[in-house]
């Protein structure tokens, strides 16, 4: 079997089946696993691009008529994406509605005639950045170490990626690094808009293991994670505050952090708010945002610090 009649073939299965895998390809074609993963890199994945995803020794398609599926018998979950999408990315939603404009016309979504948006939420991607992101999904997927060339001439070696994050209307990517320690810690959260290059490393992934212990640290910190403040190396401590009937029902109705809980409501409607913070700056920017209607109750460090903010531009006014 020359190679025209061997990727025709591996084509139809594709076509055909659920997923293709390149061991039973190889053992049923008489190739080596080398030539079927050849195949696929340098011949089958061009054609295809993003719509063939690789599984661990497999591979498989997804197929167009799977997407519209989608849209035409779930409407509900097809306009709740839409809305989502719409409100969040502007640019990409008004590309989906031009190339779709029947589906979306199906679907009674033209939102550009009920939402007005004035500050996206989400920070603002370039074509590099997008390709990042997708290269860091793809390497936290498959468990892949990575080499991280960032701004001002910062190199990480054999980094291992664990979550993207978004935090403050900004991307991160956190990870573990194996060349650079600062303050007593191998765990970093870097600006994904800083991050010039990513790079595949060939080193096997024996530290995604689960008993890798600063691995497991640093993926119960990332569950609890609330701010780009946040430290993994410091101790949480508890910050109360009061909050004044006047703006009691913003606290009520959102989580401004994710530690926030509220105490207790006073008699005469002001409320008790506590937080866990690691790191001051997690609470300052909201505290501040605040004034005069939030008061620090504790720690008394955190209340003299507000108390000499005020302080400083009270005497720059």
């Amino acid at each position: 079997m020359n190679k025209t009649k061997r990727i025709l073939y591996i084509l139809e299965k594709l076509s055909t089946q659920d997923r293709v895998c390149v061991k039973e390809l190889a053992s049923y074609l008489g190739f080596s696993v080398k030539t079927i993963q050849n195949d696929f890199k340098k011949d089958i994945k061009p054609h295809f691009g993003e719509r063939l995803n690789k599984v661990g020794d497999c591979y498989f398609l997804l197929k167009r008529e799977q997407f519209y599926d989608l849209f035409q018998h779930n409407h509900k979950t097809s306009k709740e994406f839409l809305r989502l999408l719409s409100i969040v990315d502007v640019k990409l939603y008004n590309q989906f509605k031009k190339e779709h404009s029947e589906l979306i016309k199906g679907l009674k979504l033209d939102s550009s005639t009920i939402y007005q948006i004035e500050n996206s939420p989400y920070e603002e991607l370039n074509s590099n950045n997008k390709k990042i992101i997708e290269q860091i999904e793809e390497c936290i997927y498959q468990q892949n170490y990575i080499n991280v060339t960032y701004r001002d001439n910062f190199y990480y070696a054999h980094c291992i990626p664990l979550k993207i994050l978004y935090l403050k209307d900004n991307w991160y990517l956190a990870l573990l690094t194996t060349n650079n320690i600062d303050n007593n810690t191998i765990f970093k959260k870097l600006r994904i808009n800083f991050i010039e290059k990513v790079q595949k490393t060939k080193i096997p992934p024996i530290n995604f293991k689960s008993d890798h212990t600063e691995k497991l640290k640093a993926e119960l910190f990332l569950k609890n994670i609330q701010s780009p403040y946040s430290n993994m190396n410091q101790p949480t401590y508890q910050v109360r505050l009061r909050v004044s009937k006047e703006v009691a029902r913003f606290f009520k109705s959102k989580k401004y952090l994710k530690s926030q809980k509220i105490l207790e409501t006073l008699k005469n409607g002001d409320i008790l708010v506590i937080y866990e913070i690691s790191h001051e700056l997690e609470i300052i920017p909201l505290i501040q945002q605040w004034i005069p209607y939030v008061y620090v109750v504790e720690p008394l460090e955190l209340k003299e610090k507000i108390a000499k903010n005020i302080e400083q531009f009270a005497k720059g006014l």
